[in-house]
């Protein structure tokens, strides 16, 4: 019975990524050329959202038979979800989107979620970036630090059974930051996706280095290269300060980092 419902699900969730024309424009683009503009829905089932984009195609009009050709299409489309960063690949058939948006499930008034947690907004660690082939996406995260719970909060019982678990006592722990407009970088991770399987493999480097800049190696789905910071004695000043810096190169397959 479990394997039937797993089926079932599984058999749902390709059937909810097909999307459904729900309507469109058509534009004069030239003589006998005409873009077609399309809106389609489709569901997010991780995000519980329905997702409208829109689509252009040019359409071609033989003056003799008055038939209608497809004469060209767009590679992506346009969401209307607010987008903060985006990647193409460099065969052009790709494109890799940082989507802000907020989930349906979240309460009113809640800060909206980033769906793939990058850094946007500083070039020391940034990081986002496409595989050739467009099978992987690089980028730069935070290292995820485990919820912290007083020791004078009592335990209901009221926590979900599959959330993790919570540390005693550490919520005002200091955890130095990087500083001068950098104070959210605390410990920078280097992060591969697997776009196809959806898998996040976490590069692993020296615990005495704060990483960032990464890089794919050119024409390379495996290697890549990214720049080490040293911890040491102070992570304060970066932005302003000549601080030494090391070069690295890792394997996505082997996780490995070497000078």
């Amino acid at each position: 019975m479990a394997a039937i419902q797993e089926k079932a699900r599984q058999l749902y969730r390709e059937i909810a990524q097909i999307p459904v024309a729900t309507g469109g424009r058509i534009f004069r683009s030239g003589d006998g050329l005409y873009e077609v503009k399309v809106k389609w829905s489709q569901k997010d089932l991780k995000r519980g959202l329905t997702v409208t984009f829109d689509k252009s195609y040019l359409v071609r009009r033989d003056p003799g038979t008055k038939k209608l050709s497809l004469f060209n299409s767009s590679n992506f489309q346009h969401d209307a979800t607010s987008v903060l960063l985006e990647s193409y690949s460099t065969c052009g058939k790709f494109r890799a989107v940082l989507m802000k948006g907020k989930s349906s499930k979240m309460e009113s008034g809640a800060e909206p979620q980033q769906f793939i947690e990058i850094w946007d907004s500083n070039n020391q660690f940034s990081s986002f970036q496409l595989s050739s082939d467009g099978s992987k996406l690089l980028y730069v995260a935070e290292k995820k630090v485990p919820d912290s719970i007083s020791y004078f909060k009592k335990n209901n019982g009221d926590e979900d059974k599959g959330s993790e678990p919570k540390e005693m006592g550490t919520e005002y722990v200091y955890r130095q930051s990087w500083g001068e407009q950098l104070t959210t970088v605390i410990n920078p991770i280097i992060v591969v996706l697997d776009i196809k399987t959806e898998e996040c493999t976490v590069i692993d480097s020296p615990s005495n280095y704060s990483c960032g800049r990464a890089r794919w190696v050119p024409d390379s789905t495996k290697e890549l290269v990214y720049v080490g910071y040293n911890n040491e004695p102070l992570k304060l000043g970066l932005l302003y300060c000549n601080r030494k810096s090391t070069l690295f190169c890792a394997n996505v397959d082997t996780n490995v980092s070497n000078l």
